[in-house]
């Protein structure tokens, strides 16, 4: 189980990377937020829960974390989403834009999050 987690952390840093050039390039651009960017937040989100599921399984399996660091780069991974989303609802800011610079910063956490993960 300790494999999976390690195998879906090093997905999420590399698919929020892809995710956020791509966010960058359409708020460049200046287009509109698309509802294939939207699937791949809301993808990138979900794949953050079920991370957070299997380490929770380790959690209770009696494997910890070196750092306790750990599990608060992995919540804000999930929350980052939703609360740039509520930042940004009344704003004139480029939404494909702040969500690939937030899909950046979490590509960020998730690589925080191994380096407090340890080899558990």
């Amino acid at each position: 189980m300790v494999e999976l987690h390690q195998l879906i952390a090093r997905a999420l840093v590399l698919y929020f990377a892809i995710v956020g050039v791509w966010g960058v390039y359409l708020g460049v651009r200046k287009a509109e937020l698309s509802s294939a960017f939207r699937g791949a937040l809301y993808i990138g989100v979900a794949l953050g829960v079920v991370q957070a599921i299997v380490g929770l399984g380790l959690v209770l399996g009696g494997q910890r974390p070196l750092d306790n660091l750990h599990y608060l780069y992995g919540a804000s991974v999930i929350v980052t989403v939703p609360l740039v989303a509520s930042y940004i609802v009344d704003k004139k800011f480029s939404r494909p834009l702040a969500y690939g610079l937030a899909s950046l910063f979490m590509a960020g956490l998730a690589i925080r999050a191994i380096t407090t993960g340890g080899s558990v």
